[in-house]
């Protein structure tokens, strides 16, 4: 499992920063994808709020109501993978949550969307129709203003979620052959989100490197952590893509990391932007790397 707590430590000393200093920043998305702090405060009272944020920070300071939820909740280890539990895993989940289907859910983090954007996915394969992320999370509801606390949430009583009958798990989820066929497949793009030293490989390592064909764009790229940790523009973040070729809205996308987990805020970011066919590779280099007979690329060229 990637190792958050560099990039923890930096939001945290962010957040602090910022809420002494008090510096500003203006909403500036538009898409369906993410709410504004301010949309949230007005709709509060209608919405099951998430906090996907570290325990110890939850316990700290949290939006009035919300829901702490663990992001290894959200994972079932399978014949040694750390990958998504499937739908009636999520839908017992949701169940214990007290999580109805016609919910209006929002969720939030302290890492930029890091941890909510894998739960917005699993929702999202259950075809949740009210979903939405905080854009900044915890650190934009502080920085407009806004009340927290550190009392804990009602416990909710346990409810019936109901998997949908037509899921979008197939949509946005792609497995090992599909991940091997877009290596050739000038159509399908691969996108790797993890670190550029884990991209480039180390040559010291047996198995490293980067699934053939694949392009780099480090999940972080997405955050702009001198802005509340906010989502960049739309604009700043289809220069960034077109300057890797990235353009088409409608070509199919598979995204990877070790776990998933880091892929997932790219998901989040490239469906906020209009992208329709992306897909996460569930088991990722954890999967992929233990076949000998698949191959691995070091280097920056994809």
């Amino acid at each position: 499992m990637f190792s958050h707590s560099k990039f923890q430590n930096s939001s945290i000393f962010a957040l602090i920063f910022m809420m002494f200093f008090g510096i500003n920043s203006a909403y500036a998305s538009t898409s369906n994808v993410f709410v504004s702090p301010s949309w949230l405060k007005k709709n509060l009272s209608e919405v099951t709020v998430i906090d996907m944020s570290d325990k110890t920070n939850f316990q700290k300071f949290h939006i009035p109501g919300a829901l702490w939820v663990n992001y290894n909740w959200l994972i079932k280890p399978q014949n040694g993978l750390a990958v998504s539990g499937g739908e009636n895993y999520m839908a017992d989940v949701l169940s214990q949550l007290g999580i109805n289907n016609t919910d209006h859910i929002v969720i939030y983090d302290d890492m930029g969307g890091l941890n909510a954007s894998r739960l917005y996915w699993e929702l999202s394969k259950l075809n949740h129709k009210k979903l939405s992320l905080l854009d900044g999370g915890i650190v934009s509801w502080v920085l407009a203003g806004n009340k927290v606390t550190q009392t804990p949430p009602k416990r909710p009583n346990r409810t019936l979620y109901k998997v949908p009958a037509k899921s979008l798990t197939n949509k946005l989820t792609a497995d090992k052959i599909e991940t091997i066929a877009a290596i050739k497949d000038p159509q399908t793009i691969l996108i790797d989100t993890r670190s550029k030293a884990e991209y480039e490989g180390n040559p010291k390592e047996k198995r490293s490197g980067h699934i053939p064909s694949a392009l780099w764009f480090e999940w972080s790229m997405s955050v702009n952590t001198k802005d509340g940790f906010k989502q960049y523009s739309d604009d700043e973040l289809m220069n960034s893509l077109r300057a890797k070729s990235i353009s088409n809205l409608e070509q199919p996308i598979i995204l990877y990391c070790n776990t998933a987990h880091r892929a997932s805020r790219v998901f989040t970011m490239l469906k906020s932007l209009g992208f329709k066919d992306v897909r996460l590779y569930d088991a990722s280099i954890q999967e992929y790397s233990i076949d000998k007979t698949l191959p691995l690329k070091r280097g920056a060229q994809p």
